[in-house]
């Protein structure tokens, strides 16, 4: 039963003792002989007083529960309420206003946060992007520059045609009789194997929300690439290219010699000079410098053109602003080469030529990958290879630079 059926039953009782007593009042107002005796007034004052305490006691308890939230019912009311509960939540306000620390009500409160991940950052989830951030790692970009020839062998051989057939001067009539003929050479350019074998879990491939495969593919390509551009440059030609800088020097400058290359002094020591540019520039004949280009390492453009003189820089910058980037010194292309050694004693720093002419790259076969399944349970390798050689095809095609010591 609720409070106010509880109040409105007590009400009825005591109206029934009330309206008994009025009517017998009323009935002795009238002449009624019947005489209200005291026994019926303590009887009916009893009912009415026993009625009396227990609608003060059912008022006593629909004031507690018009005190509860929400209790004394109305828009206001209730808006007031919930305002309180949400305070209650959130701040740590009780009820009543007072804030009780953290127990309140006898419930231990615990905040939630993104910082702890049992504590609410399970419920905060980050957004994937399509985007991947790698890092860029240097090379040395020699098929730029060079002859890149594709075949279907093992090796392939180049003709050296690189000795004079010998002639005199004779007067009118003579004859000098026999002459030597050229001796010819054969360069031999091998393809090379480089491979990987990485490997992943079948789940890996399966679960990843990207293409691991082609991710991972990618990587070991790249890795290759790097590895035989620095072969180009500084490859001893076993099990791998030989390097442009790995032949020794004309014993004589100006001096043509089959299997070496002139290495020019650049005269300072441990630094780059001007003078000594030029003169690498200089030391290369004329067919080849139509297309002939520098290669160094970056650090090495920027000694250049921090070259100057009291009061000017020998080689002005203007190419590297307003939005150009073609790189040039003495009027010839650079190109950046991670692998070229960085001014030093004695380093080969620089490198000028027609490099076209003077180094060829043979590629075999390109990339190929070889998923297996089934050799190593559990796993997937991924058998990757790739074929390919190169070598200097013409010894007075380019000069080196050489920093003095």
């Amino acid at each position: 039963m609720s409070d106010f059926a509880e109040i409105k039953q007590m009400v009825e009782g005591i109206n029934k003792p009330l309206v008994a007593l009025r009517e017998e009042v009323d009935g002795l107002k009238a002449g009624q002989k019947d005489v209200l005796t005291q026994d019926k007034w303590d009887k009916m004052s009893g009912e009415i007083v026993a009625n009396m305490e227990s609608i003060k006691a059912a008022q006593a308890k629909l004031e507690a529960a018009m005190n509860r939230p929400g209790g004394d019912q109305g828009e206001e009311a209730e808006a007031k309420s919930a305002a309180q509960f949400r305070d209650f939540l959130s701040k740590g306000v009780a009820l009543d206003g007072t804030d009780r620390g953290d127990v309140k009500f006898g419930i231990e409160l615990k905040s939630m946060s993104t910082d702890v991940a049992p504590d609410g950052g399970y419920l905060v989830r980050p957004e994937f992007v399509n985007k991947t951030v790698g890092r860029v790692f240097e090379t040395s970009p020699m098929r730029q520059v060079a002859d890149v020839i594709r075949g279907g062998a093992k090796s392939i051989e180049l003709l050296i045609d690189d000795d004079e057939a010998a002639a005199n001067r004779v007067g009118e009539g003579a004859s000098s009789g026999e002459t030597d003929t050229p001796e010819v050479g054969v360069k031999v350019i091998a393809a090379h194997k480089y491979d990987a074998t990485p490997k992943l879990t079948p789940e890996m491939v399966e679960d990843s929300y990207f293409d691991v495969e082609s991710w991972l593919s990618g990587k070991v390509s790249r890795k290759i690439s790097r590895m035989e551009n620095t072969d180009f440059v500084l490859g001893n030609g076993v099990n791998r290219a030989r390097g442009i800088l790995t032949y020794d020097a004309w014993a004589v400058a100006d001096t043509y010699e089959r299997g070496k290359v002139e290495q020019v002094n650049m005269g300072a020591a441990a630094a780059l000079t001007a003078d000594g540019l030029m003169n690498v520039q200089g030391s290369l004949i004329e067919d080849y410098q139509m297309g002939a280009s520098w290669l160094m390492h970056r650090t090495t453009f920027t000694k250049a053109l921090q070259l100057k003189g009291s009061d000017n820089y020998f080689f002005s910058p203007v190419l590297l602003r307003d939005g150009q980037f073609d790189l040039r010194l003495l009027g010839k292309p650079v190109t950046f080469m991670a692998d070229m050694p960085t001014v030093a004693a004695n380093a080969l720093s620089v490198a000028y030529g027609n490099w076209s002419e003077g180094y060829t790259i043979y590629d075999r076969e390109g990339i190929i990958v070889l998923r297996d399944p089934y050799s190593s349970h559990g796993f997937i390798s991924y058998y990757t290879t790739k074929r390919t050689g190169g070598d200097v095809t013409s010894y007075d095609a380019y000069k080196i630079g050489k920093v003095a010591a």
